[in-house]
């Protein structure tokens, strides 16, 4: 493989990266937000937020750093669809146990 293919896969995972540690410090924020209104604003909020840093991120590598395009765009978009399956199986299992426990 070739420089700019490690560095297509590399910046891809930095990207998601990045994005994870977003998602993160949003959900924390949400979780110690005083009322439900806040929780949802700081959770949409964060959302798009996370969304603007990885098209922002996006631009600026394929701008500015000389990555394989292809492999770039595939390691981030798998590796967002796999972050993105993983919260939300999070998210059902803390609701399937919040229900028990009730």
């Amino acid at each position: 493989m070739t420089t700019g293919m490690w560095l297509g896969v590399g910046g891809g995972a930095a990207t998601i990266g990045l994005h994870v540690l977003a998602r993160m410090l949003t959900h924390y924020a949400a979780l110690h937000a005083s009322s439900r209104k806040a929780f949802l604003v700081i959770e949409l909020g964060g959302l798009g937020g996370r969304m603007g840093l990885v098209f922002g991120v996006l631009i600026l590598v394929l701008l500015y750093v000389p990555v394989n395009v292809p492999a770039y765009v595939v390691t981030l978009l798998a590796l967002l669809f796999v972050s993105i399956a993983i919260e939300v199986w999070m998210i059902v299992r803390r609701m399937r146990q919040d229900r028990l426990m009730t």
